[in-house]
């Protein structure tokens, strides 16, 4: 299915009140914290279409707000029937529980891991305000402590990953290095095209296109491994800078009520769901590598994710109220 059909599935669904979508038990929902159209609403989308679970239909219900906290929480208070599903981008899991004084969840005891979906790494892009010679990562630094005034980064928002990469990437360079915050990494990409700001740091879902037409420079990338969409680029570790390796993941969950069989279960049908021909290459267009997991092995990651952001965040002393 293409993109363009699934925006409009995106709106079809959203239309519809969430009375209607909870007026039988025979429905599953995978509820999603941000608005119709992008990428974790694309990636929801997939899912549903294709998951065989249990009886009756599986529909998306996006509740967009709060920086994506609203579908958790929702969830969180859900029944543990498992009929409803929380699929989600990590930060929400393992970066939120350090920014936020007065989190309404805990990941740790709130909600059962079921299995992770895809992955993505992290990039930094320059735009058209940085000079064409600046053209590694290394370059970028030697700029960087060379225009401070200049040197500015934006992100997806102020408590994310790219938010604190960023950190850790100016803490490596000895570089004084601005951040800017947006409400979402369309906006702040758009900004770095438009010469307001000098980079950024997002998935690289949101600035492969305009890498691709040479309207930006990516400069490096926080996977392990290249990514099959830029073999070119290298990785943040060859560059010099292993400890900015990170990846977003995208995961599904169930309450903490839920049973282990209804857990092994829904991971069941979304690895087979996510195994059918041309599902891997839909999410793939949008920059992500599907990679499943057991119950076991998600649930060992997320808390070895959250531990790891943990020293990251408190090293900042920044923290949200709200």
């Amino acid at each position: 299915m293409k993109r363009r059909s699934f925006i409009a599935m995106a709106g079809l669904t959203a239309a519809l009140p969430a009375s209607v979508l909870a007026q039988t038990d025979e429905t599953n929902r995978i509820m999603v914290g941000f608005a119709p159209g992008g990428s974790t609403d694309v990636v929801a989308r997939t899912l549903a279409q294709n998951l065989k679970y249990g009886s009756g239909i599986t529909l998306v219900e996006n509740r967009a707000g709060a920086a994506g906290r609203l579908a958790v929480d929702f969830v969180k208070r859900a029944s543990g029937n498992g009929r409803t599903i929380l699929m989600t981008p990590g930060s929400m899991m393992i970066i939120y529980p350090h920014v936020y004084k007065k989190l309404t969840y805990n990941p740790a005891t709130d909600f059962k891991p079921v299995t992770s979906l895809v992955t993505i790494p992290y990039a930094i892009t320059v735009g058209p305000s940085v000079p064409e010679k600046v053209k590694t990562l290394a370059d970028f630094v030697q700029w960087c402590q060379a225009n401070p005034k200049e040197a500015a980064y934006g992100s997806p928002g102020a408590g994310t990953a790219p938010h604190f990469l960023g950190t850790m990437l100016a803490r490596s360079g000895g570089f004084d290095y601005l951040h800017i915050g947006y409400r979402g990494g369309a906006l702040a990409v758009q900004d770095m095209m438009g010469g307001q700001i000098a980079s950024s740091i997002n998935v690289i879902s949101e600035v492969l296109p305009y890498a691709r037409s040479g309207k930006v420079r990516i400069l490096a990338i926080s996977s392990p491994q290249r990514s099959k969409f830029l073999p070119d680029v290298p990785t943040f570790a060859e560059a010099g800078m292993k400890e900015l390796e990170s990846e977003e993941w995208f995961g599904v969950f169930l309450p903490a009520e839920a049973s282990g069989d209804l857990v092994a279960k829904l991971g069941a049908a979304v690895k087979e769901a996510f195994s059918r021909p041309g599902v891997a290459e839909t999410v793939e267009k949008l920059g992500f590598i599907v990679k499943t997991s057991t119950p076991a092995e998600f649930d060992a990651r997320v808390k070895a994710d959250i531990k790891r952001w943990g020293p990251i965040v408190k090293s900042t002393g920044f923290t949200l109220d709200e």
